[in-house]
C-alpha cells in the first residue's frame, strides 16, 4: 500500500497516480504511462528512439510507422523518413512554420499576421496563405472581394502570384460595380490619379 500526499504524483508499474484538491473535494486519479529509456510518457505522446518514431498507447509503446520517402505531420512537426546518399535510412523531424517576406519573423501553423496591407495565415502544412487585405484603419477585405465604404472603393485581388490591395475614390451616385469598371479592369493599371495601390508578390511554395 502506498500513501500519496496531496498535490504529489506517484509512479508505479507504469501507472501515474495523483492526489489533488479541487474546491472542497480531494480527488484521486490514475493514468497509464509508457516507460522508455528512463522516461515516463503519457498516452498519446510521441518520442524518438534512435532513428525511429514511437508513440505511447494504452497497451504500451508502439511504432508510429512512416514509410520510406513519406512524411507525416504531428502537431507542429513534420516527421519524414528518407534514404541518404550512402544508402542509410534517416528519420527527420522538422518544425513546420512560415516566415514573413524578409525572413525576420517566424510564425507557427494557424498564426495570422499583416504585412504591407496584406493579411497572411500559416497553414497546418507550413504554407503561407493570403487571407485578404487591410487598410490603414484596420478594415479587412477578403481576397477576391471589393468594398465600397464612405465613397472609397477597396479592392483585394490576385493576378498570378501577386496580391494587390487597391483603393480609390468613387464618383457620387456610382454603384460599386460602376466604380470598378470606370476606374480600371483587373489586368490594367489604375486610371484615377487619386487611386492608391499596394502590390505584394507572394510566390507559391
Amino acid at each position: 500500500m502506498s500513501v500519496i500526499q496531496i498535490g504529489r504524483t506517484f509512479l508505479k508499474e507504469g501507472i501515474r497516480h495523483r492526489c489533488e484538491v479541487k474546491g472542497q473535494t480531494v480527488t484521486y486519479e490514475q493514468k497509464s504511462t509508457c516507460y522508455e529509456n528512463g522516461i515516463h510518457y503519457d498516452i498519446g505522446e510521441t518520442f524518438k528512439n534512435g532513428s525511429f518514431q514511437l508513440i505511447c498507447k494504452e497497451n504500451g509503446v508502439a511504432e508510429a510507422v512512416i514509410l520510406l520517402g513519406e512524411s507525416r505531420i504531428v502537431f507542429d512537426r513534420r516527421h519524414s523518413c528518407e534514404l541518404t546518399e550512402n544508402g542509410k535510412i534517416r528519420y527527420i523531424i522538422n518544425f513546420i512554420g512560415c516566415f514573413n517576406s524578409n525572413g525576420s519573423a517566424e510564425y507557427k501553423p494557424g498564426q495570422i499576421w499583416t504585412e504591407k496591407h496584406i493579411r497572411y495565415q500559416c497553414s497546418r502544412e507550413g504554407m503561407t496563405r493570403v487571407l485578404g487585405c487591410v487598410d490603414g484603419n484596420g478594415l479587412f477585405i477578403e481576397l477576391g472581394h471589393d468594398v465600397l465604404m464612405g465613397g472609397t472603393v477597396h479592392r483585394c485581388y490576385r493576378i498570378k502570384n501577386t496580391t494587390f490591395y487597391h483603393r480609390f475614390q468613387c464618383q457620387k451616385d456610382f454603384s460599386l460595380t460602376e466604380c470598378v469598371h470606370a476606374n480600371f479592369l483587373p489586368t490594367q493599371e489604375p486610371q484615377s490619379e487619386k487611386s492608391e495601390i499596394n502590390v505584394v508578390e507572394l510566390k507559391d511554395k
